[in-house]
């Protein structure tokens, strides 16, 4: 009888990134350049009865090894004693012997990268081990040294800093922000604008039919709006550039001046924008300020707002031409996952469904840009206001409602605790309207430092603020460092983790559909999946192979001797390793490029049965879209993970005779050894053959085997050209970056 259980694998994707229109963007290094920390064999003489390494013999040992690998010596780390499970079984009966091992730091020559290093150094026969020397940073919460992050309340509320030791944002990811403008040149901000190159400008332009026209090469954005006359004809500007040269203080009348030199360079009227576009993107951990959620991200700035009697108000056509604009950018390549509208007005919905404003909002639904939009800040119920000026009219674009857009209220911060914001929130008591909370009130961000419209400023170039305005970016900068893990999933797909990872305990019932953000409980999310039945191994299994039924756990209890916490994922499924651990371990295996990598949950194997050394077989049904489509098993590789970031790497046993320790084995959908070409439609058994306290063992005790396994898809063609736009100050960024999505692989017990 067949169970038709299923679970997902994670997948990750390592891709360098192609240098789009410049130069590459500076990375935060993983480990040190042509260094290594090696594990080597040597003469270990027997001193009073006891085996022993003089310092001696371990700096002649490790000169030895480093000049035969053509490095140097750098320093030498006490030895360690040599056992079966630190090396490979070829090597444990050299280890019987006896013996200690020395370790030691090496350099590479000059000119040698650290993998050419590694590769170099595993080949000789006295070398056990050899790993970069990777630079270690907290795992528990990574907080930045922006010098007022301790005044920042609202990262640690949707719980940031848990997500940011996983990643914080890459230049890949722009995010619009449809507001008062943004102050381009502020020191927190400068670095993550994003920035029109000419051939994304002209193709924008060309491809717009002429509805957009202007010079926008080298720009950050554009500038919609008009003198607004009450109870007379409009009278709209034509897109004036944002920058890029330095912004200006600028005086009221410099507003609707007419000379587009000097608007160009006005910024942000009123300093609202700004504050927004720092809760998304300030630069993080440079000292500076304050800290964004996303460290980097590129920030498109589309400023609809002018001066008025009453002050800076936009005209909703004004805000079309500015969502024609992002459209136009989007088709035209730039690679915006995320827009925010922290801006809004009460209308008929007779008026407003159906209308042009309504269809704009719904193309960019329908773009695949997640829309994130404040709720507005009256306190009514929307589903019933209370005020005679709203009665029978709703806040928009905050109630226009498409798969891709999202309407969030605000939260305080009080007595240590979180609570939804009255006075500050526009509400719904069913939940139809607003999707979530996060947020609101005395959130600090960067500001204009002088004045001009508005009270958003201050001269040290920071402010706090309230509102639904400051909730709206926390949700849209926290989908931007969603989409920075996840470039492959859709809007709604982003969408729906950051509802379904929200916290239901605060702000649900009577305020919102789901309730608060969780930035990593919407990261989690990304790892979803339905429970694992594994399967018996589908050979044959006499002598001395023992087939043993894995077991997911589903705590850490039973691991805590071999992970720290830091170093597992929680899912309904079962316990997963950290995906920066895994990605460090398979990089560069096999100096081929990387397609995708589906790693197994943490599997247990426990039998009555189960002695020192014994050799056990454990399966695995996956689909066929597991592995690279089309290509054969010289197109992957089956790992085992370490949580050190190394790995051993299982070799391909091709019958009975070839079941030993380290060896796997691939069956077809008849009970076959696997040959030719994956077919995606098919599945296909991954048997896994490990033996009891040996080196594919972590637990280093008998009766128990713990292993994460991951299953390497190799690239088969030459990488191709990413589109997107340009950004940082004129130059194109490329980044490492790390994308994790997952694939669904069935699990079927057989007989």
């Amino acid at each position: 009888m067949k169970s038709k259980n299923f679970f997902v694998v994670f997948v990750v994707v390592l891709a360098l990134a192609v240098l789009s229109c410049g130069a590459w963007a500076v990375q935060e290094p993983e480990y040190a350049e042509g260094e290594a920390i090696v594990v080597i064999r040597g003469a270990s003489p027997l001193i009073c009865g006891v085996r022993s390494l003089t310092e001696e013999n371990m700096r002649s040992t490790a000169a030895s090894a480093a000049t035969r690998s053509g490095g140097s010596v750098i320093q030498l780390f006490s030895p360690v004693e040599e056992t079966p499970s630190a090396a490979t079984e070829a090597r444990s009966a050299r280890a019987a012997a006896g013996g200690r091992l020395t370790v030691a730091h090496l350099r590479a020559a000059e000119g040698e990268s650290t993998e050419e290093f590694i590769a170099r150094l595993k080949k000789d026969p006295d070398v056990v081990s050899a790993m970069p020397n990777y630079i270690v940073r907290c795992q528990a919460a990574k907080i930045p040294n922006d010098p007022l992050w301790p005044r920042q309340w609202g990262p640690a509320a949707i719980k940031a800093p848990e997500v940011w030791r996983h990643g914080t944002g890459t230049a890949e990811t722009v995010v619009a922000v449809i507001d008062s403008g943004v102050i381009y040149d502020h020191p927190d901000l400068k670095d993550n604008m994003f920035v029109f190159c000419k051939d994304l400008a002209d193709k924008m332009c060309a491809e717009s039919g002429g509805i957009i026209s202007g010079d926008f090469a080298g720009s950050h954005g554009a500038w919609y709006h008009s003198k607004i006359h009450y109870g007379s004809e409009s009278d709209p500007y034509q897109a004036v550039s944002i920058g890029p040269a330095s912004t200006i203080d600028g005086e009221i009348s410099d507003i609707d001046s007419g000379v587009r030199e000097t608007m160009s360079h006005i910024g942000d009227v009123t300093g609202h924008g700004t504050h927004v576009a720092g809760i998304i993107g300030a630069a993080g951990n440079n000292g500076t300020g304050v800290s964004g959620l996303n460290w980097k991200v590129r920030i498109l700035p589309v400023n609809v707002f002018s001066n008025s009697f009453f002050g800076a108000q936009a005209e909703t056509s004004d805000i079309i031409r500015g969502i024609d604009f992002i459209l136009a950018a989007k088709r035209a390549g730039a690679n915006i996952r995320a827009v925010n509208m922290s801006l809004g007005m009460w209308a008929s919905p007779l008026e407003m469904e159906g209308s042009a404003y309504d269809l704009k909002i719904k193309e960019m639904s329908d773009a695949d840009i997640l829309v994130c939009i404040a709720a507005d800040n009256e306190g009514e119920d929307i589903d019933d206001p209370k005020d005679f000026l709203h009665k029978g009219r709703r806040p928009y674009p905050a109630c226009f409602k498409y798969d891709n857009t999202l309407t969030v209220g605000a939260l305080k911060e009080e007595n240590g605790g979180l609570l939804p914001d009255i006075l500050y929130t526009n509400y719904s008591t069913s939940g139809q309207w607003v999707d979530i909370f996060a947020p609101g009130t005395g959130v600090l961000s960067t500001c204009r430092t002088t004045k001009l419209l508005g009270a958003e400023w201050d001269a040290s170039g920071y402010i706090s603020a309230s509102g639904t305005s400051m909730a709206a970016p926390h949700v849209a900068g926290a989908a931007a460092l969603l989409f920075s893990f996840y470039q492959s999933k859709s809007a709604g797909e982003v969408k729906k983790m950051l509802l379904e990872g929200a916290d239901g305990k605060t702000a649900k019932e009577g305020y919102s559909a789901y309730g608060v953000l969780d930035l990593n409980g919407a990261w989690e999310k990304g790892f979803g999946g339905t429970p694992v039945t594994p399967v018996s191994p589908d050979v044959d299994t006499s002598g001395d192979i023992l087939s043993v039924l894995a077991e997911l756990p589903a705590d850490i209890s039973q691991l805590t001797e071999i992970f720290s916490e830091d170093q597992l994922v929680g899912t309904e499924e079962g316990l997963y390793l950290d995906f920066d651990i895994v990605g460090r371990a398979v990089s560069g295996l096999g100096g081929r490029e990387i397609e995708d990598i589906s790693l197994f949950p943490v599997f247990r194997l426990s039998d009555g049965a189960m002695t020192d050394g014994r050799l056990c077989a454990a399966a695995f049904e996956l689909d066929g879209t597991d592995f690279r489509e089309g290509g054969s098993r010289e197109d992957i590789a089956v790992c085992k993970i370490k949580p050190d970031c190394t790995m051993l790497e299982y070799q391909w046993a091709a019958g009975e005779d070839e079941y030993v320790n380290g060896r796997y084995t691939i069956l077809d959908e008849a009970g076959n050894i696997f040959h030719g070409r994956f077919d995606g439609a098919k599945k296909y058994t991954v048997v896994l053959f490990v033996a009891d306290n040996g080196d594919f063992d972590l637990d280093n005790r008998a009766g128990v085997i713990v292993d994460p396994t991951a299953i390497v898809a190799f690239k088969k063609d030459e990488r191709k050209n990413s589109g997107g736009g340009c950004s940082a100050a004129g130059v194109g960024v490329s980044l490492l970056a790390v994308l994790i999505f997952a694939i669904p692989a069935v699990l079927r017990r057989k007989g």
